[in-house]
């Protein structure tokens, strides 16, 4: 986990104003509130990211939404999603899988592809009480919910029997913080005042009744909490400090009373549970950011950091693949600014001069060196026939994992050139090189190689390997476009239906790369044998996506084989998009089954 985290720490807490505030403030569970946020105008932007358990280990068909767009991760814990739906200042990006709490991010996107990272917590039950008697629920570092008995569930109605009580404490120290958080460290006052916070620990409760049915405090009844004060804050901790509820409506956190310091514990009576925060509040603008290298190349996916005088921790972002990072910062202080390269080593210092409330604030280029290696992957690419490959791409990994945040895919060029540049800690790194031809449906394979100097050079590869598996779709009279390679994951599982006519099984075919065409399938209720579908379905391909509720297209099954053999497919049909014009829809598929 700490090498998938060395490179993809967290997106930056790094605020806003008041035009056009699209979010309905009016489900805060506060009330009808007033508030000064100015979320810009209408956008859309891209999106890529991973979502992992705590355990460290991917989280595949969550659901991640952004706006209208909707998309499950792949077994990886990728996510794509191009052209979404969201606001100059504002995105709010939400991620659900049964057994797990919900995660959500919300940031400034950059006009780039925007780097998202989540954590799920498993909601595991922390301990079992019985509605109608007292009873303290407490975690070993003392942090504790002392509830009075007295239950409702979702209809309002009173609940009696056992409740489980699942919490997850959240200190500030947690190096995974800004991943396992909700939302971010944006939040609106009692007085409707867009703020920025920092915190001082976070508690998440969920409440279950014996049918697994959600549950909440009865009306006019409290609970007391009592959270934990990590202990590098404990000197600094105020007397009493705000409380906050975060809306998952909105993705705002909402002031909602305060909590008094007892010993080196916050101690506050609260209404209702999900997720608590005990947190100072300031000011906010938003602070935009961009790096690059000594020789003008922007600085991906390098981690920006930010911190308060007298904030114990730092707050952080990571630049998109233009080396630009945007996000909420506090108002009218002198912040200090850290850039860390590959190797979490900091290379850049610098203060941030007062941004005034409310306003946005763009940083001249910070140009850096780093203490890493960098090295050039360059070439150019041959078809069979030994001319120029004019519709294609080249692969770029790390030979030492198979975690697709180390893909980087680039297009070919008119002549056939490729080049990628690409940072390491460790020095003579192992890649593996692959090129596609999109009009042949032709490979090089994959090429391993050590990096023994700065620019390695790869001069006349002919991809002449006929590709074993693919996937192809056209739009319209669109030009048709390919998906390609081993990255293509074919999936069949699913639980055991009460039909036994009806198996409840799933099948998923999907490759979402971070870069170049993706695709993705999914039939329910599928027999496992071939056949036409035309129900149940859903399709996402490259910034585009419909479901059998806004499509009409027959899927055709024509082998089905075994883990580890091929399932070959067809898809005709129509859909209508977002704004109601209708397309037609093709596919082909040539996959290797892996579940």
């Amino acid at each position: 986990m700490t090498k998938i985290y060395s490179l993809i720490l967290i997106l930056m807490i790094l605020v806003s104003c008041k035009t056009d505030s699209f979010i309905d403030l009016e489900n805060q569970q506060q009330g009808n509130q007033q508030t000064n946020f100015n979320f810009g105008n209408s956008a859309q932007r891209n999106f890529h990211g991973l979502v992992l358990s705590t355990d460290g280990n991917p989280v595949s068909g969550a659901t991640v939404t952004i706006g209208s767009s909707t998309v499950q991760t792949n077994f990886k814990g990728i996510f794509v999603i191009k052209n979404a739906d969201v606001k100059d200042n504002f995105a709010y990006v939400k991620v659900t899988k049964s057994g797990f709490v919900n995660g959500s991010r919300t940031m400034v996107p950059t006009s780039g592809t925007n780097r998202i990272n989540i954590m799920m917590i498993p909601a595991t039950n922390t301990a079992t009480i019985s509605a109608g008697a007292t009873a303290t629920v407490a975690l070993p570092n003392g942090t504790k919910v002392k509830f009075d008995g007295s239950f409702k569930d979702s209809n309002g109605n009173a609940y009696s029997g056992n409740v489980n009580v699942a919490m997850f404490h959240l200190k500030s120290s947690d190096q995974y913080l800004n991943e396992l958080m909700p939302g971010s460290f944006l939040a609106n006052s009692t007085d409707g005042g867009a703020r920025v916070m920092e915190t001082f620990g976070m508690l998440h409760v969920q409440l279950t009744g014996a049918s697994g049915q959600n549950l909440q405090i009865a009306n006019g009844h409290t609970a007391e909490m009592t959270v934990a004060i990590d202990a590098a804050q404990t000197a600094t901790a105020p007397a009493t400090i705000p409380l906050w509820s975060f809306n998952e409506f909105t993705g705002i956190w909402q002031e909602e009373g305060s909590a008094t310091k007892v010993g080196n514990t916050y101690v506050g009576n609260v209404t209702h549970f999900s997720w608590w925060n005990c947190d100072l509040q300031s000011p906010q603008a938003i602070l935009k950011v961009n790096v690059k290298n000594a020789a003008g190349i922007p600085m991906v996916n390098t981690v920006v950091a930010l911190r308060r005088s007298g904030q114990t921790y730092d707050t952080s972002g990571i630049t998109d693949n233009s080396g630009a990072v945007s996000g909420y910062i506090p108002a009218n202080e002198t912040l200090l600014l850290k850039v860390y390269d590959v190797c979490n080593t900091v290379i850049y210092t610098a203060n941030v001069a007062p941004v005034a409330a409310g306003t946005t604030f763009v940083l001249p280029d910070i140009t850096v060196t780093s203490t890493g290696n960098q090295y050039t992957v360059q070439g150019n690419l041959k078809t069979c026939a030994n001319t120029d490959v004019t519709d294609g791409y080249a692969l770029l990994r790390m030979a030492s994992s198979s975690n697709f945040f180390q893909y980087m895919t680039v297009p070919v060029t008119g002549t056939g050139n490729f080049s990628f540049t690409t940072h390491t800690c460790a020095p003579n790194p192992q890649f593996i090189l692959e090129g596609y031809d999109y009009a042949n449906l032709q490979t090089t394979g994959e090429i391993s190689f050590t990096a023994n100097t700065p620019v390695m050079n790869f001069n006349n590869l002919v991809a002449c390997n006929s590709i074993s598996e693919f996937v192809s779709y056209k739009v319209d009279n669109q030009n048709v476009k390919y998906v390609l390679g081993s990255a293509i994951v074919a999936e069949w599982y699913g639980l055991t239906s009460t039909s036994p006519n009806m198996p409840a099984k799933q099948l998923r075919i999907h490759h979402m790369l971070p870069y170049g065409n993706t695709f993705a399938m999914t039939l329910n209720n599928m027999l496992g044998v071939p056949g036409s579908f035309n129900t149940e379905y859903s399709f996402y391909f490259s910034g585009e996506n419909f479901t059998s509720s806004n499509g009409n297209v027959v899927v055709q099954i024509t082998n089905f084989g075994a883990v580890g053999s091929y399932i070959d497919f067809t898809v005709n049909g129509t859909y209508t998009d977002l704004v109601g014009a209708n397309h037609t829809f093709t596919a082909t598929g040539h996959v290797k089954r892996d579940l």
